[in-house]
């Protein structure tokens, strides 16, 4: 459990120095999208969702910028050419192309992606061991109000190591969710989901697979795609398949390593750069069906070749005769 910790805990530092890096170059495309995939896989770091809005906020401001400078105020960029005799000097010719639409389009996708990152602001950052709290959201609506409450109450009580009282907050949190309007039923799905991760990642912590198995599947009921709901899944099965084995239970141990492979695949399909997933997916593979292991090592090695997972795949892969290169 503590090595899938910290190969999560320094996968997401890399991508976040890379992002804000990418940030600082103006490559405000590249540094959202990797921000997105920090949101992905740790759905409660702050300082990657405050980052992703600064991204699209200078994403915005560059494409207006050069919107303005490219029209005359009307949405008509100005083309400067020459007489078609020759004489005299050259005069603008109007190119009618509209950029307007095309503007607002992207403000529209922009304001969407925004709007979805809100609901990860909720919780504590469970898996990066910070003690921030969260933010409430959408002040005046009672409702998301009492759950950024429940939340910020949640995130102190983890920090005093009081996990039943946590859990406990949580569950009414989600309670809470249910009482949105129907209207809202896009909002609760992600807000469940949400609560859902934060209370799994809380059980897998005490080591309570089987609750931690519980909550991560019935976020995903309500997410599907949620790849830190599909990651605890997958690790909750891979520990229950150990115990097994332990007690020298070999078909039920094999039943719960397919299940965490079946888990984890689907982790890696929701994020493909997800490599602490992709380890555990090779180690699980491992138990029971050693092609697949391999080929999964070596699909690490090509995404990622200069990553500790890159480094443990090529020595796995070099443990294994005739699979050296």
């Amino acid at each position: 459990m503590g090595d899938d910790e910290e190969a999560m805990r320094a996968e997401v530092d890399r991508m976040m120095e890379s992002g804000l890096a990418a940030l600082d170059n103006q490559q405000y495309e590249v540094a959202a999208e990797l921000f997105r995939r920090i949101m992905q896989r740790a759905p409660f770091r702050q300082d990657a969702r405050q980052a992703l809005a600064v991204a699209l906020q200078r994403q915005m401001a560059a494409v207006t910028e050069q919107s303005a400078a490219a029209s005359n105020g009307n949405g008509v960029p100005l083309v400067t050419a020459a007489s078609t005799t020759g004489r005299g000097p050259a005069r603008p010719t109007r190119i009618r192309v509209r950029l307007w639409p095309l503007l607002w389009a992207l403000v529209g996708t922009a304001a969407v992606i925004a709007a979805a990152s809100i609901v990860y602001q909720y919780g504590r950052q469970w898996i990066e061991g910070a003690r921030r709290p969260a933010r409430a959201a959408s002040v005046g609506n009672p409702v998301l109000e009492k759950i950024g409450e429940d939340l910020r109450r949640a995130d102190n009580a983890v920090g005093r190591e009081q996990y039943e009282e946590a859990l406990r907050i949580l569950e009414n949190a989600r309670l809470t969710a249910l009482s949105f309007d129907p209207p809202d039923t896009m909002t609760v799905a992600l807000k469940m989901a949400s609560v859902y991760a934060a209370q799994a990642q809380a059980f897998y912590r005490k080591e309570n697979y089987d609750k931690a198995l519980e909550a991560a599947l019935e976020g995903l009921k309500h997410n599907p795609t949620l790849a830190q709901l599909h990651y605890v899944a997958g690790q909750s099965y891979e520990r229950k398949g150990l115990h097994a084995a332990s007690a020298n239970d070999t078909v039920r141990a094999r039943g719960f390593y397919q299940q965490a492979a079946e888990a984890l695949e689907k982790c890696v399909e929701a994020d493909p750069e997800f490599l602490a997933a992709w380890e555990l997916l090779g180690k699980t593979y491992a138990r029971f069906d050693e092609v697949k292991a391999i080929e999964t090592w070596q699909k690490i090695v090509r995404r990622a070749p200069d990553t500790p997972e890159g480094k443990k795949a090529r020595d796995y892969l070099e443990g294994r005769r005739g699979f050296s290169k």
